[in-house]
């Protein structure tokens, strides 16, 4: 897709990585970075019913002898799928105006990526922090029932009734600490993978701004081949001999550069015109996806909110479970 839709925004997958065991929290991160890029995907209709995504549904297992059996694309056949595809372009589009803004914003995100990068660093660190920490309540709140049982109980007559963690008839705290063992979130799990996903939408991005760029070098090339021929032709039209034409018949060498100065006019219309619907398509798309940014930002803030919220919650539920037990309680 990134080679057939240049100037376009592909969403991104992950790049693939040595993860090992095929059940690590990577190939899960990995999986659920698989599902957003299609949900991403599927919001793009001229992607979701493109050739290369009907190629990659009907052939999963012979993808790229599908994919290569491709028409290689020419600048007439971009022309015409950008024009077919982009209907909602404005013909009084002020492309130099459109470049000028891409290339601000391009300047903007490529200072962005290094703090995304270490945002992402930090954000490692937080999780397995978490996580550490998790595991050490974990550890004591087993060490509670097991101090009881190996020692306390050894010194309260083997009364295990007047336990609270190893007495058996607690069922309300054995449940309680199954939650919280096996319940509690990593709040920043999915943060993690949010700001993955935020690193990835702005390499895409990079990318699609990057080949909007070489279509234009191409554009600019083509235009200085058409004004050497011109040149040339000039020269040749006023009777001059080039070093080129020097050693050819000049009728001949006439109409063969007057053949090429035609199919380079051609494709300069077509790649004016793909670049034209191109960048007024990548302007539209970054507005969206700031809007996009924005509230994918929100609603993990609002998750990271929830996660705490439960966690607290199950923890709250254990301790309540603990104090209201009929021997504390008594014993108060």
């Amino acid at each position: 897709m990134v080679e057939r839709w240049p100037g376009v925004f592909i969403p991104k997958l992950q790049d693939k990585k040595k993860i090992g065991n095929k059940g690590t929290k990577l190939s899960q991160m990995r999986i659920e970075m698989l599902n957003r890029f299609l949900k991403k995907l599927s919001k793009i209709e001229y992607l979701l019913n493109s050739d290369e995504m009907n190629l990659f549904l009907q052939n999963s297992f012979n993808i790229i002898k599908a994919l290569d059996s491709l028409k290689i694309q020419n600048y007439e056949d971009l022309s015409r799928k950008y024009c077919s595809t982009f209907l909602d372009y404005d013909d009084n589009f002020d492309t130099k105006a459109g470049k000028n803004e891409l290339d601000k914003f391009e300047k903007k995100i490529l200072e962005m990526q290094p703090k995304i990068k270490h945002f992402l660093l930090i954000l490692s660190s937080t999780m397995e922090g978490y996580k550490s920490e998790q595991e050490s309540y974990n550890s004591v709140i087993n060490m509670l029932s097991l101090y009881e049982k190996e020692s306390l109980n050894n010194m309260v007559n083997n009364e295990e009734n007047k336990l609270i963690f190893f007495n058996m008839k607690n069922q309300e705290i054995i449940d309680n600490v199954s939650s919280v063992q096996k319940d509690i979130i990593n709040p920043y799990d999915r943060l993690f993978t949010a700001v993955t996903e935020d690193y990835l939408n702005s390499e895409a991005m990079i990318e699609a701004l990057e080949s909007l760029k070489t279509l234009n070098e191409n554009y600019n090339k083509l235009n200085r081949n058409l004004s050497g021929i011109n040149i040339e032709l000039s020269e040749l039209q006023a009777g001059k001999s080039t070093m080129k034409s020097m050693f050819k018949n000049k009728e001949k060498e006439i109409s063969r550069l007057n053949n090429e100065k035609e199919n380079i006019e051609k494709n300069i219309d077509d790649l004016g015109n793909a670049i034209k619907r191109a960048t007024f398509n990548m302007q539209n798309a970054i507005k969206e996806y700031k809007t996009v940014e924005l509230d994918n930002y929100y609603a993990e803030l609002a998750r990271i909110e929830d996660d705490i919220e439960k966690n607290a919650k199950i923890s709250d539920d254990l301790w309540e479970s603990v104090i209201n037990n009929k021997n504390l309680s008594e014993f108060k």
